[in-house]
């Protein structure tokens, strides 16, 4: 079985051989710099060049024995395209969001629709994406998304946006289905260029920050076209939600995605109990990852698997210290190695 088979299959529920374990790339970032300064792709630059992005993917995959290919190493490539001034970090640091286009919501109409094809850092994602198909065929490569409400927060300031999703609620909608419509067309351009299935990440529609009801009015529902339309195209879609869900289990009943990744704070066990029929993926935490012992990586690991996580991943994004044999430990774990 590949591991493209492997990771679809699970995600469709159908019989596999064992669990995959995989880390999806975008703002659960899959890079290390020990791999970085061993294949000169190195950040910052590899985040605007496809090739680079792609050669140092590809050695993550056979150096950490994860199962996909996760690009982009960062969660700011929409947000830059639709008008984000955008630091682009080091060889350790991240690219982040310097600069808001938006002052108020109400200032949502001056942003610009996104051409996947010519904006920003998107071509070039788009780029990549198809090296990786042609050179690594039958190894699985997530299209990232941001979550609407967080990519809204990589556009205006957080404080502002939560405020204004109570004092001033139409124009707040008014933002998120600008950017579900856009997502969902970057979505698609991902597809064209290969992507085998769609992770939306949504680290700021925590619920605790949220609540149930503000999670039900402002995230489910756009979350819900974004699925919805990637469903259409013949792509599962996994949901990445940050933090403890325990205040949103009943909207994430509603939510369309075959599997949810949670936070290492989540009991993974009670999440089953309390979301049935979804698929789960995690939570091996990332700073134990980082810096825990190998034996307790592969313990945790190992505990997970008995448990029947459906995909074995790491809780959020690698740091890019984290040693490779520390990622091994996991990965082994599942492979049983």
């Amino acid at each position: 079985m590949t591991e493209k088979e492997r990771l679809l299959k699970a995600l469709l529920g159908e019989s596999i051989d064992r669990t995959p374990v995989i880390c999806p790339g975008g703002m659960m970032t899959m890079a290390n710099r020990e791999i970085m300064i061993r294949t000169n792709c190195r950040w910052p630059a590899v985040h605007r060049d496809a090739k680079k992005m792609a050669a140092l993917s590809i050695a993550m995959h056979e150096e950490t024995g994860i199962e996909n290919l996760g690009i982009p190493f960062c969660m700011t490539v929409e947000a830059e395209a639709l008008g984000g001034e955008v630091e682009d970090g080091d060889e350790i640091t991240t690219p982040s969001i310097v600069n808001y286009p938006l002052k108020s919501v109400r200032h949502w109409r001056d942003l610009k629709e996104l051409n996947p094809y010519k904006d920003g850092r998107l071509p070039t994602i788009l780029e990549c994406m198809g090296i990786l198909n042609q050179k690594v065929p039958d190894v699985p490569v997530p299209g990232n998304l941001v979550g609407p409400l967080s990519l809204a927060t990589s556009l205006i300031d957080a404080t502002i946006l939560f405020k204004a999703l109570r004092r001033e609620p139409e124009d707040v909608h008014g933002l998120l289905r600008f950017l579900t419509d856009n997502s969902i067309r970057y979505g698609e351009a991902l597809i064209k260029s290969g992507a085998d299935l769609i992770v939306i990440s949504d680290p700021s529609a925590t619920g605790e920050i949220l609540g149930p009801e503000l999670f039900e009015e402002f995230v489910l529902p756009y979350l819900n076209m974004m699925i919805g339309r990637m469903h259409m195209l013949g792509k599962p879609v996994i949901v990445h939600i940050c933090g403890n869900v325990s205040s949103i289990y009943k909207p994430l009943n509603e939510l369309d995605s075959e599997c949810i990744s949670v936070d290492s704070v989540v009991n993974m066990k009670e999440v089953r109990h309390a979301i049935p029929g979804k698929k789960l993926m995690g939570n091996v935490s990332t700073l134990l990852l980082q810096n825990g012992r190998e034996n307790n990586i592969r313990k945790v690991s190992k505990t997970l698997l008995n448990f029947g996580v459906d995909i074995l991943a790491p809780a959020c994004g690698l740091s890019a210290k984290t040693p490779v044999r520390h990622i091994k430990a996991m990965t082994e774990a599942a492979k049983g190695v």
